[in-house]
């Protein structure tokens, strides 16, 4: 048994925040070959179940970049938390500094609605503004990050930490590259916590034990499957880890070139159905002729 595992954001889901008919149909083809097709996101499991859903697709799902793990029935297979302790030391650092920042719970997205409301009227004022198309993507990037199911917006971080919850993943925003580089450096010190993102306008913080490639690898010895022959689809800097365990590496058409350098090959671009294409060539090229 094989494996076929696709990032979300930049990869599966095109610009309208969709699985397209196209990719779903490579999806359940693969399915129909007997690939185990596993969808590996820095978003939340309950966030997924709801655009899987909609899209009609039941794939084992990697969430939180690698901190949960579920049945392609919905079971949680595996669970890793942050210690609500370190919670609230990186919240307080980043209350103090104003970072935009959201909390992935097992139950919910939590977020300051000030901040948000910020972060939001901070995007507003830059897609009105005359920007260079890089910068005006980043931006809409950062604004289909609202569109995710789950959201509970709160007072304040002291509000978030009541809760009896496991903490999967904190995601702190900012466009002053600046700032980010300043986050990253303040966490990555940290034994116990892993330092990832996903686009240029976020740091995502998790467990030092939870990485999609970890949690790939995990999956694969649970069901006893392989990751040899296996294919990981990203376009991010926190799919590098996936990439790294499986015999074959795909970078999106829309990542940079950083990432298509570490890949064994690139495909189409998310909104040209870029993971289908890379699907069907997989199965023709590497599955077909053995």
């Amino acid at each position: 048994m094989s494996f076929i595992a696709t990032d979300l954001d930049g990869t599966l889901l095109n610009d309208q925040n969709e699985i397209s008919d196209e990719n779903i149909k490579a999806i359940q083809y693969a399915q129909d070959r007997g690939f185990e097709v596993v969808i590996s996101t820095g978003r939340a499991y309950f966030d997924v179940q709801e655009i899987c859903k909609k899209a009609g697709i039941s794939p084992f799902v990697i969430g939180t970049n690698g901190a949960t793990i579920h049945s392609k029935n919905g079971e949680s297979i595996s669970s890793i938390s942050i210690t609500k302790e370190r919670v609230e030391s990186i919240l307080q650092w980043l209350d103090e500094r104003n970072y935009y920042y959201e909390v992935f719970t097992n139950n919910a997205i939590y977020t300051l609605k000030k901040g948000r409301e910020q972060f939001h009227n901070e995007i507003r004022r830059l897609l009105n503004a005359d920007l260079d198309s890089n910068l005006k993507e980043l931006v809409e990037v950062a604004e289909r990050q609202f569109d995710q199911f789950g959201y509970v917006l709160v007072e304040n971080y002291h509000d978030i930490l009541k809760n009896e919850e496991e903490f999967h993943n904190i995601v702190a925003c900012s466009f002053d590259k600046k700032k980010l580089e300043e986050a990253w450096d303040r966490f990555e010190k940290f034994d116990e916590l892993m330092v990832v993102s996903s686009a240029d306008h976020n740091i995502e913080i998790t467990s030092k034990s939870a990485s999609k490639g970890m949690a790939l690898e995990k999956l694969a010895i649970l069901i006893n499957g392989s990751l040899d022959q296996a294919m990981a689809i990203g376009d991010s800097n926190n799919d590098l880890s996936m990439f790294e365990k499986v015999g074959y590496s795909v970078a999106m058409g829309n990542a940079k070139d950083t990432i298509k350098a570490v890949c064994t090959t690139t495909t189409l671009k998310s909104n040209e159905n870029g993971v289908a294409y890379a699907i069907y060539r997989y199965i023709k090229n590497f599955v077909d002729q053995e």
